[in-house]
């Protein structure tokens, strides 16, 4: 199915047909995440729980906890590489 974006302030809107809407259940207000994958434009409900590529995306140098101890290896903790 084909849609047209069409001129919105200064930017562009995307008409969903009203066939589309009903089988998303959709509605006026509903919150949509859009993102660029591999070329192709995706929208989708904004997910409660993150995805594991997204957590590990959000990992910097600065927010990573440094190992610890918590006291002597009791069973096969140590692996020798």
């Amino acid at each position: 199915m084909q849609t047209q974006m069409v001129k919105w302030g200064n930017s562009l809107a995307v008409r969903i047909p009203k066939v589309v809407l009903e089988e998303a259940k959709l509605k006026e207000g509903d919150a949509l995440e859009i993102e660029v994958v591999e070329g192709r434009v995706e929208l989708r409900r904004p997910t409660k729980i993150p995805t594991l590529a997204k957590l590990v995306s959000q990992i910097t140098p600065e927010n990573r906890y440094a190992e610890f101890s918590d006291g002597a290896e009791v069973g096969k903790e140590v692996v020798e590489w």
